[in-house]
């Protein structure tokens, strides 16, 4: 294929226009392949926006979750203070933009090109996922955009300007890129022959860039499957999936549990039912909820000819109870706990947390100072060794006692009122704190880790675990074996560009949780009947969830990581699958997510658990974090846990000190 009939065939598709909504807006036709359908939605004041995509090509699914969304918006953006105009002469950013002009009917586009943009952002991450090395020109150059601050010497550190999306324009030269230059609310009074020319309050200008710098080899990659390979309803999923993994570190963001009803749901927050003055729809594929500030915001998408379908309600079954009773050695358990975590008190900390925590005060300093590096706006940061840091990590090694938490706040209450609810119905219960990054690979930080006592980094820590058991919560500790794991120095336990653990950390925490499994007294039954799992190796590769979340100069820096997993298959050779008719159940956050639905997949924690106890497990898990999970276990029904004998909830131990959200009401 010619490189002009491979741009034809991308352009050729359908015209991509975003309907009414978005300010003044284009008018929407029938061949739109992604539309905005809630015609009132504002970019800056909505709280909901239904998207419909006819094609769903990776492309336009990802120009639909970018596309001038709410979620995306920073509200916290300051007035800034420049000291003259800005024209568009100024706008060429070095060499990186060789013409601008002020509208996109300038630019000489066809009908059909000018309808087809594609999201900036998720194009050159793709970009440098292909081939990062010819990439890193055209991210530095782009970090240049997102750096100017016109003289500006105040502290604003979010960029004034950012690309939104990416055209493509067919020459007899070859093919050309123009970007849409957009630049934030309160820069109107800044500029000059710049208009805001779809009144989304976003004044733009369009860049052409420099075909040194943005070559013809990318044009020709996007141009490709990126932008013509219709995704089958399975892969539409995983794309879901991965959107709520990428954006949950920074915007707070998770799938919504779908109901057999049109949406808005009944529990949908009202001001979301007064924004859309009773409209509803039952088609939606999958519908996103993000926190990123105060407000919550949804994201409904609809994709032509898909419908959700997966695990809805059980009704209450009677016959598929069994008698059931928690386990009797439980206390035992908790005492041996108790005694474990007593024993590092006294060695640590001569008996007093204060005391411990007293010594780790010249790690917390240096953890302050590193935080303090980059402006709070910055999720991401680059650490020693390769390692990134997510900034909520710091804040929970920065974090006091758990149990001194607001009621809100504190995870305590909820945790153990969960378990009582749980042992009233006969169901085992344990709780498993993920450690963070951090806990494991504090030196990322600074070196004074290496005078921490026991090498643990936050011992409040150890406290909420032995607050649990006073409680009557028993829990699986993870901190121990994985740092004597470290100890071992071989490869890390954690991704070194993400915030979750890899194929050896997951594979340590499902032997760690088996070994307790196996002691129940009904696991006998079910050894009686095992399941054959074998494993087979793969490769693949991942710029991780905290690389993108650097300031733009050290985006360039790191390119992807190569991963391996470990994925687990049954005797005929088809992939494992988390099985709902198990008797064992796992809550999770993203760690359970990681490698088993995202990534390489079938490959993650509970694939690595079923393969040790040779029997398969139930999964309910949330991106937005483990404190989702139990209203996600409620929304399947009473009779859900009708034949469940234990559950296992198991989250990061950031989301215990320093959960974006509220664990219980005031």
């Amino acid at each position: 294929m010619t490189n002009s009939h491979r741009l034809a065939l991308i352009l050729g598709i359908g015209a991509l226009i975003l309907a009414s909504g978005c300010g003044k807006g284009r008018k929407a036709t029938e061949a739109d392949t992604v539309t905005t359908v809630n015609a009132d939605y504002s970019r800056v004041t909505s709280h909901v926006l239904v998207r419909e995509i006819k094609i769903p090509v990776e492309g336009q699914l990802d120009y639909a979750a970018y596309a001038k969304n709410i979620v995306l918006r920073n509200p916290d953006w300051n007035p800034v203070a420049i000291p003259r105009t800005i024209s568009p002469q100024d706008l060429s950013f070095g060499s990186f933009v060789l013409e601008t002009r002020s509208g996109v009917d300038a630019l000489g586009l066809s009908d059909t090109e000018k309808s087809k943009p594609l999201a900036w952002t998720p194009a050159l991450e793709h970009l440098l996922k292909w081939n990062f090395t010819q990439t890193i020109p055209l991210a530095s150059a782009y970090a240049k955009v997102t750096a100017e601050k016109w003289g500006d010497t105040t502290e604003q550190r979010q960029p004034y300007q950012e690309f939104a999306a990416l055209f493509l324009h067919q020459t007899a030269q070859g093919i050309e890129a123009w970007a849409e230059l957009e630049f934030k609310p309160g820069m109107s009074g800044f500029l000059q022959g710049i208009d805001d020319d779809d009144r989304d309050q976003y004044p733009e200008a369009y860049a052409k860039l420099n075909p040194e710098i943005f070559t013809q080899d990318m044009a020709q990659e996007l141009a490709g499957d990126y932008s013509t390979k219709p995704l089958t309803q399975s892969e539409v999923m995983d794309w879901g999936q991965n959107l709520s993994s990428r954006w949950y570190p920074s915007y707070n963001t998770d799938m919504v549990a779908m109901q057999d009803t049109a949406w808005p749901y009944a529990e949908t927050p009202q001001v979301v039912k007064d924004e859309l003055k009773g409209k509803s729809w039952n088609n939606a594929l999958f519908i996103l909820r993000s926190r990123p500030y105060e407000d919550t915001l949804f994201q409904v998408f609809i994709v032509d000819g898909m419908k959700f379908s997966g695990p809805g309600p059980k009704p209450h079954d009677a016959a598929a109870d069994i008698t059931k009773e928690i386990d009797a050695q439980l206390w035992d358990h908790l005492d041996s706990l108790n005694a474990g975590i007593d024993d590092q008190l006294a060695r640590y900390g001569k008996g007093d947390w204060k005391t411990w925590l007293g010594k780790v005060q010249p790690f917390r300093k240096e953890v302050a100072r590193f935080a303090t590096a980059e402006p709070a706006e910055i999720q991401g940061l680059a650490g020693a060794n390769g390692f990134l840091i997510f900034r909520r990590e710091l804040d929970y090694l920065l974090a006091g006692d758990a149990e001194e938490l607001s009621v809100a706040k504190n995870p305590l209450p909820v945790i153990q009122a969960f378990k009582d609810s749980l042992a009233g119905l006969g169901v085992d219960f344990l709780f498993v704190a993920i450690p963070t990054k951090l806990d494991i690979y504090p030196e990322a930080i600074t070196s004074k880790a290496s005078s921490l006592p026991g090498h643990v980094a936050q011992p409040y820590l150890q406290k909420f675990r032995s607050d649990l058991a006073g409680v009557g919560v028993e829990s699986v500790d993870l901190l121990s074996p994985f740092l004597e794991a470290k100890a071992q120095e071989e490869e890390p336990l954690y991704q070194k560009q993400d915030t979750h653990w890899n194929t050896r950390g997951l594979e340590l925490a499902a032997r760690e949780i088996a070994a307790r499994v196996k002691q129940y007294a009904w696991f006998e039954a079910m050894e009686a009947d095992p399941v054959k799992y074998t494993v087979h190796d793969t490769v693949f590769e991942s710029l991780g969830d905290i690389q993108a979340r650097l300031k733009d100069a050290d985006k360039s820096r790191f390119g992807p990581e190569k991963l391996v997993g470990r994925q687990i298959r049954l005797a005929d050779g088809s992939f494992y699958q988390d099985d709902d008719s198990s008797p064992i159940l796992v809550l999770g956050d993203s760690y359970t997510g990681v490698y088993q639905t995202v990534g390489c997949r079938h490959a993650g924690v509970t694939a690595h658990l079923a393969r040790e106890i040779r029997h398969p497990v139930d999964l309910i898990m949330g991106w937005g974090g483990g404190p989702e999970a139990p209203g996600k276990l409620q929304k399947r029904g009473d009779g859900y846990l009708g034949p469940k004998r234990l559950v296992i909830w198991m989250m990061s131990a950031r989301d215990l000190f320093a959960y974006p959200g509220t664990w219980a009401k005031e």
